[in-house]
């Protein structure tokens, strides 16, 4: 997730110091992102947290009793900016 993110965009918008955008998903039975929440001051910063979360590749489920359930994962993503 950190390489992937554009951190140029909070350079962009005249930001200073660290930066924190809160995201929560669920990986699904199937190992899929599904319900991406971001929650940022910057609406540009939650559009690119959420392109970044959909590239995350297909991952193996939780299990519960050998049977695959969903996961609701929280990710705070925070970068410094210069």
């Amino acid at each position: 997730i950190q390489k992937k993110f554009n951190t140029d965009l909070a350079v962009d918008l005249g930001l200073a110091g660290v930066q924190k955008i809160y995201v929560q998903f669920r990986i699904d039975d199937k190992g899929q992102v599904q319900d991406i929440k971001t929650r940022s001051p910057y609406s540009q910063l939650e559009k690119e947290a959420e392109r970044v979360v959909n590239k995350i590749p297909v991952m193996t489920p939780g299990m519960q009793r050998n049977t695959p359930v969903s996961v609701i994962y929280n990710l705070p993503i925070a970068f410094q900016v210069h």
